[in-house]
């Protein structure tokens, strides 16, 4: 009883301290909200799912436009992040902010609002490395009140085809409901949401189980 009693804990001390990550780099069993392929290029609005909208600063003014659905099938056939290689058709349909602030002097973003607020979101990214100002991933509330310090990206690729890293938030409560990527040159696909259990949840289930093994014990006589 002891040698189960000392890991179980261990592993319920361990749900609930993971209930209050923030950012985090895979959301197990969460949803995964597709893009249609639609090449759109502008500002949006642009329906990911019900209840689900992306939009974009980046209209084009500064020479080049956000992007949603983007397939490959447009010129040039692929999206380039520099020396962090390129996204092509085998990665399915993305969304991209094609924001060179270096030259613009302009900060562009580009946010998935949720109508229903979720305590987890994150996708498959990647980014232009060497610019000036950081690429930003940060979730925020209904109010528009930033919820975790923004993440900055920093990873490097091999620079092969279709590479990058998956990175998003994830929150006690389900209290997100904008995802903001902001700066440079960042795209994103496999766009990921979930809920999970508040820690007075986990708590009540770990105080449970501990009560159940204690009971145990006293009538083992341990």
């Amino acid at each position: 009883m002891k040698r189960f009693f000392a890991p179980l804990l261990l592993a319920v001390l361990m749900m609930v301290a993971q209930a209050g990550a923030s950012v985090i780099t895979s959301i197990p069993g969460g949803s995964v909200l597709p893009f249609p392929a639609i090449n759109y290029f502008g500002p949006g609005p642009q329906a990911v799912a019900p209840g689900v909208t992306w939009t974009s600063t980046n209209d084009g003014s500064n020479a080049t436009a956000a992007v949603f659905g983007f397939d490959y099938t447009q010129f040039p056939g692929f999206y380039s992040f520099g020396s962090n290689g390129n996204w092509t058709t085998g990665l399915g349909p993305m969304a991209g902010l094609d924001d060179n602030t270096d030259l613009s002097g302009v900060t562009d973003t580009m946010t998935f609002a949720f109508a229903k607020p979720v305590s987890a979101v994150g996708g498959f990214l990647n980014y232009a490395p060497g610019f000036s100002t950081p690429t930003t991933i940060a979730v925020y509330d209904s109010n528009f009140n930033l919820i975790e310090p923004a993440f900055a990206l920093t990873f490097t690729t091999s620079g092969a085809d279709n590479t990058g890293q998956f990175y998003g938030f994830q929150e006690s409560s389900a209290n997100i409901s904008y995802f903001v990527l902001q700066d440079n040159f960042i795209g994103i696909t496999n766009l990921t949401v979930s809920s999970v259990p508040e820690p007075s949840t986990l708590l009540l289930v770990g105080t449970g189980l501990m009560g159940v093994l204690g009971y145990g014990r006293r009538r083992l006589g341990l």
